[in-house]
């Protein structure tokens, strides 16, 4: 069941880069439950498909002017963990009128189930950097 479950997180992290929201949906358990760190616009806890959903809007409209294709690609390392997936990635960012940049590791924790993400937590090295690099509009 292993390879099963890192090849859903593929998909995941393939439906993100691509903004695929019914591709990341389609990787979520109905009773799933997401927690991002709270000092984020899209951050907190989410629970359902419904909050995924809105989870996933909100950080699009954070995320989308400042992620150009190049800089939405994650470089995810996948570690298989039992009945959890280990993702080890970038969240990047690009401000185009002042060239300011963000390149930020994080540490995602996918608990799963028959294939579905029911669990998903984000640890973000730098929070303080990435809030700034989001309030920072000069």
């Amino acid at each position: 069941m292993s390879q099963e479950n890192l090849e859903t997180i593929r998909c995941l992290f393939q439906a993100v880069e691509n903004r695929d929201v019914a591709g990341v949906l389609a990787a979520y358990a109905p009773e799933i439950v997401i927690r991002d760190a709270a000092s984020l616009p899209y951050g907190g806890i989410h629970h359902g498909l419904e909050g995924a959903k809105h989870h996933i809007e909100i950080a699009a409209q954070t995320w989308n002017h400042l992620q150009p294709e190049a800089a939405r690609k994650m470089n995810g390392v996948f570690l298989d963990a039992g009945e959890y997936v280990v993702v080890l990635w970038r969240l990047k960012g690009l401000e185009a009128h002042s060239g300011r940049t963000l390149d930020s590791p994080v540490v995602s924790i996918y608990r799963m189930r028959d294939k579905k993400i029911i669990e998903s937590q984000m640890f973000y090295a730098e929070t303080t950097a990435i809030v700034e690099f989001l309030a920072d509009r000069s």
